[in-house]
């Protein structure tokens, strides 16, 4: 049992069966291509989490005495190749997803998304898929991986999901080709969000797909890096935090998350401010997501 848990959580007598959410740290780190030390992200947001209150103020009450988390042990690196890793990952997960259990992955890199949204694709029917994240990550392989983080929402788009990709504001001319030539994808890049009506399409948009089953893959640098440094790839002009808290009530209002990711969290030394961040972001998302009249309760439904 591990003795590192989610917000600190006496998780005693809990077991997956039981657990309402799983926390499943995926410490890989092997794609990374400008600043490596993801790995390091599943503990450091583990050791912030303990710091988070466990009273939601704004929603004015206690998720975590409503519903159970139980943090697993991590999925060992594999360090052999991208696909090799993808495997395991694969075939640790598989019996949760049987049990069609709600997971949330602590990365690593964003490459860790693609076998999750595979595996909620297995136990849900037509699945949507929800990035936030500061890159397009379109590329048809990255130095020499189709397997690369940088590959991650090709490879996902090759699932043939719906996705909505939220804070874009970095991608090669391909990617925007890409981008132009298929309908699979909606973007609403950075500036739309924090300057015009982006929010607001997202919603329009996303009613559309009401109560289909979600999945939501986050790489930390969807926000500014004011707000979160510790990153691999910072890219100004981010999301703020209130604009974050905003799309998860978007989310939450329009139909169940399945299964979640936060990747690309690289602790900085001296500074705790970016785990915290996480550890605080996953509280909020979670808290939105158990709030049992969310979809009556002004604060949560936007």
């Amino acid at each position: 049992m591990r003795t590192l848990n989610f917000l600190g959580l006496d998780e005693t007598g809990l077991s997956p069966e039981t657990a309402d959410v799983l926390i499943q740290p995926i410490p890989y780190d092997s794609t990374t291509s400008f600043q490596p030390g993801t790995r390091f992200g599943p503990e450091a947001i583990l050791q912030a989490s303990s710091q988070v209150e466990l009273w939601d103020e704004e929603l004015d009450w206690e998720p975590m005495a409503h519903r159970t988390c139980l943090t697993l042990s991590d999925i060992p690196r594999n360090h052999h190749s991208p696909e090799m890793m993808i495997r395991d990952i694969d075939e640790h997960m598989r019996p949760f997803w049987k049990q069609k259990k709600m997971i949330l992955a602590l990365g690593g890199e964003h490459t860790v998304a693609f076998p999750l949204v595979r595996g909620v694709k297995r136990s849900y029917p037509d699945p949507v898929v929800l990035v936030l994240d500061a890159h397009a990550d379109l590329r048809e392989s990255w130095e020499g991986s189709s397997f690369s983080h940088a590959c991650t929402l090709k490879r996902i788009a090759e699932l043939d999901c719906p996705i909505f990709h939220l804070g874009l504001r970095s991608l090669s001319k391909e990617e925007q080709k890409y981008l132009k030539g298929q309908s699979l994808i909606r973007s609403y890049s950075s500036p739309e969000i924090l300057f015009n009506n982006g929010l607001d399409r997202f919603r329009h948009d996303l009613t559309a797909m009401a109560d289909r089953n979600f999945y939501l893959s986050l790489d930390i640098d969807v926000l500014d890096p004011s707000l979160v440094p510790g990153t691999g790839t910072p890219e100004p002009g981010g999301l703020t935090w209130h604009h974050l808290m905003h799309i998860f009530k978007i989310i939450v209002s329009q139909g169940p998350i399945r299964g979640i990711d936060v990747c690309e969290l690289m602790p900085l030394p001296g500074s705790r401010l970016s785990e915290f961040v996480a550890a605080k972001l996953i509280f909020k998302l979670l808290s939105y997501l158990f709030y049992p009249t969310k979809k009556e309760n002004p604060y949560v439904r936007s």
